[in-house]
């Protein structure tokens, strides 16, 4: 076994993946590309080959640059799918620098005709889908407070008073025939034509 294999096969998360101390004070944002990140299908065995794009803002730890590339060199000969491997590399970086922002992007190589892209970030919000308003009409119960509703008499609605009364005596009708044999009566202070059928 050469000394690399051997490295990649013993590497232990715990005690191999090495951090430094952040001394800086203000806050800014750590960019690393990890082009050649490699694992297994756990169904066919076949490798799958990735692009690992790893952005974090620092609290109070930074990872070492050589711990971060055996680290994602160890999962060449496991078998696990792109889901789970970038979700295990969040994981573990996320527990071991606690940083104040971390996103990670895992691009694979397109294979049988398919590109596959795992992003996990902190701020990363899934909307839930909005609940269904039920439309079921609901049936009003009537309590025994509930009062029926008073009709009104006819007595209590005032005089209006009849139609002939907007008639007068000084007014003259102004009468017009049509083909229909029905002539038009129209009154002057009278919004609505009053038809009548004409006398044969």
């Amino acid at each position: 076994m050469k000394y690399g294999e051997k490295i990649l096969k013993e590497f232990d998360v715990e005690s191999d993946l090495e951090v430094w101390e952040n001394k800086q004070t203000r806050d800014y944002v750590i960019k690393i590309t990890l082009p050649e990140f490699c694992c297994l299908c756990p169904r066919s065995g076949y490798p799958d080959f990735a692009t690992i794009y790893l952005e974090y803002i620092p609290n109070k730890l930074v990872v070492e640059l050589k711990a971060i590339k055996l680290y994602i060199n160890s999962f060449m000969n496991r078998n696990i799918s792109h889901e789970d491997s970038i979700n295990e590399i969040y994981s573990v970086l996320e527990k071991k620098l606690e940083p104040k922002f971390m996103k990670i992007v895992g691009d694979f190589n397109p294979r049988g005709n398919v590109h596959t892209v795992i992003e996990i970030s902190s701020d990363l919000v899934v909307k839930k889908p909005a609940e269904e308003k039920d439309f079921t009409p609901k049936s009003r119960e009537r309590s025994f407070s509930d009062k029926p509703r008073e009709r009104r008499s006819t007595s209590d609605r005032g005089n209006r008073g009849s139609r002939d009364d907007k008639f007068k005596k000084d007014d003259k009708p102004r009468r017009s025939s049509n083909k229909e044999g029905f002539r038009k009566i129209s009154y002057a202070d009278d919004k609505k034509p009053k038809v009548v059928k004409k006398d044969k």
